[in-house]
């Protein structure tokens, strides 16, 4: 019965969205550009005396250079690390990276983390937006779907997809894990087909726009009484 399962369980690889890579790819190295030069003549901006000049330059320019010799170490060490491909399959999910490395989350590997908790599989907030949460062979783990580097890879076009698969793959292998409703209803994922859910996607994009309406509304209210009164 498992074998069957896991027949009908194809895989799904992380996709290429190449406008947005090279969109991210150009604004960061025009950022990174303007920061190197304004960095590299800092001493000629601050300084309008040349002997002043020449001291700010001798013990400047060393410490500038020993920062962009570890700027470049650490971007090298980045891009070994990027993450070049995700796989989410019937045995987990699978992060490919480009030094050869795979790290994986296996649902062999799921569990409880905090005893006290209802759900074993759920949504925290991180930054303003809801990251799935889990238990990995016992520890916390906030599991990412867009961790290809667009720097060194691509941006991720399908990451709903994968994530909506991988949860798929915890109801089908792991059916002993409780999975919290608002999962589905927060990622807008049916609960049944594991598909992404449109019309629940569509209300939030509603109420997202009702808010922002009513907080213009407010603030052009308040600008008028502002100019009335004044």
């Amino acid at each position: 019965m498992q074998e069957n399962v896991g027949k009908e369980f194809l895989p799904l690889v992380s996709k290429p969205g190449w406008i947005m890579t090279w969109l991210i790819r150009i604004f960061l190295t025009a950022i990174l550009l303007v920061m190197f030069i304004i960095l590299a003549i800092f001493p000629l901006l601050v300084c309008e005396n040349l002997k002043v000049l020449v001291v700010v330059c001798i013990l400047y320019y060393p410490v500038w250079a020993i920062a962009m010799y570890h700027f470049f170490r650490f971007m090298k060490k980045g891009r070994k690390d990027a993450v070049i491909k995700i796989t989410v399959d019937d045995k987990g999910l699978h992060y490919d990276h480009l030094n050869g490395e795979r790290r994986e989350i296996l649902y062999s590997q799921l569990g409880r983390a905090y005893f006290s908790d209802e759900y074993e599989v759920r949504l925290t907030p991180v930054k303003k937006t809801w990251v799935l949460t889990l238990g990995v062979e016992g520890k916390v783990t906030k599991v990412l779907f867009n961790e290809t580097d667009p720097g060194y890879s691509y941006y991720t076009r399908n990451a709903r997809a994968l994530r909506a698969r991988f949860i798929e793959g915890i109801a089908r292998f792991r059916p002993d894990l409780k999975i919290d409703p608002f999962v589905f209803e927060e990622l807008c994922i049916h609960p049944e087909k594991f598909t992404f859910d449109l019309k629940r996607y569509m209300k939030h994009v509603l109420q997202c726009a009702i808010i922002v309406g009513v907080f213009l509304l407010i603030s052009l209210l308040l600008i008028f009484i502002i100019v009335k009164v004044g």
